[in-house]
């Protein structure tokens, strides 16, 4: 077994990893927002913490799904245990997900609920 399988059984038992087999990850590091499709996977690090999930289209609205834990080095020892967080969100509307070290993400649902736009907002140090 790996090592990252045997670290990191909080994020592999929330099912958002399997449920995003095929759809491939999204980067972070690009400028600009990202769109995603239902299903798929995204993986943000805000801060010190690892956002891992995915959305669902459901009755016209977005489902979103994120795995929250400390960001580490999965050779580094055992991870902590994960939040599974869960929005129900309306075409339009937006939920934020911020860090201490004032990094954050915005999900933002888009129309119809088939999209979802994540704006990532770096902190700009001096």
């Amino acid at each position: 077994m790996s090592t990252i399988f045997r670290r990191v059984p909080a994020l592999l038992a929330s099912g958002c990893i399997l449920a995003t087999i095929g759809a491939g990850v999204a980067s972070a590091r690009m400028a600009g927002p990202e769109v995603f499709r239902a299903t798929q996977a995204m993986s943000y690090v805000v801060g010190s913490k690892r956002a891992i999930g995915y959305f669902q289209s459901v009755a016209g609205q977005c489902q979103l799904t994120l795995m929250v834990a400390e960001a580490t080095d999965p050779d580094a020892g055992q991870a902590p245990s994960a939040a599974r967080l869960s929005f129900g969100m309306a075409p339009g509307q937006s939920v934020s997900l911020g860090s201490v070290e004032g990094e954050s993400i915005v999900a933002t649902c888009g129309a119809g609920g088939e999209t979802l736009e994540v704006r990532r907002n770096k902190v700009v140090r001096s």
